[in-house]
């Protein structure tokens, strides 16, 4: 296996614990010297992030900034950076970018590069009992995505959450961000590591 760049965009409710497994499936299987890790995101972690242990942080983790809590706790490197549309070049020296993000403007944003760059990306997805994952389809281009995804403006100006507010409020977390992020590192991107390909590049379950 040659040396492979990962990037980490977003580290909130799925990435917080697809860092840990990453960190977890690297060492397992002996690669922690074939991968570079880097996590992006400048959100701080709040008393909300941690209800439940629904993310991958501690009451010591207040008000800190949450790409760099998890890159000191598992010895990768971080930039507390939201992407968009004037840095995303910054990913240009990435291989493969796993996204866990809370907003469609900035997963269209992704997919653009990556189809343009011809990047690997796997993106996770949750909210309250649902969850998926894409494996970006470089035979196709942004306009097949956008019918499929990014067509809608309510959606498009909406921000998300893996927990519905409803939930927070009734204190009734879920953990379709747990089940997804496990799935997607031990599973999928595992099988990328190997040099396999999955049986799907997509997947979607309500439960």
């Amino acid at each position: 296996m040659k040396m492979r760049n990962v990037a980490i965009i977003g580290c909130g409710g799925i990435n917080s614990w697809v860092v840990k497994h990453l960190w977890e499936v690297l060492g397992i299987f002996e690669k922690n010297n074939l991968v570079f890790v880097q996590l992006f995101d400048k959100d701080e972690v709040e008393e909300k992030n941690l209800l439940r242990g629904n993310q991958n942080f501690e009451v010591e983790d207040l008000m800190k900034e949450k790409a760099q809590v998890l890159a000191k706790r598992y010895g990768f490197e971080f930039e507390n950076a939201l992407i968009t549309e004037d840095n995303v070049s910054k990913l240009d020296m990435f291989d493969d970018i796993i996204m866990g993000v809370d907003n469609h403007k900035t997963r269209r944003l992704i997919y653009d590069y990556c189809l343009k760059k011809s990047k690997y990306l796997l993106d996770l997805r949750a909210q309250g009992t649902q969850l998926a994952f894409y494996i970006l389809d470089k035979t196709k281009d942004i306009n097949y995505y956008d019918l499929k995804f990014f067509n809608n403006e309510k959606v498009m100006n909406r921000k998300g959450s893996c927990q519905l507010a409803k939930d927070v409020e009734n204190d009734h977390i879920e953990n379709a961000n747990k089940v997804i992020a496990f799935m997607g590192v031990y599973a999928i991107y595992l099988k990328r590591l190997r040099g396999e390909d999955p049986t799907t590049k997509e997947w979607k379950f309500a439960y």
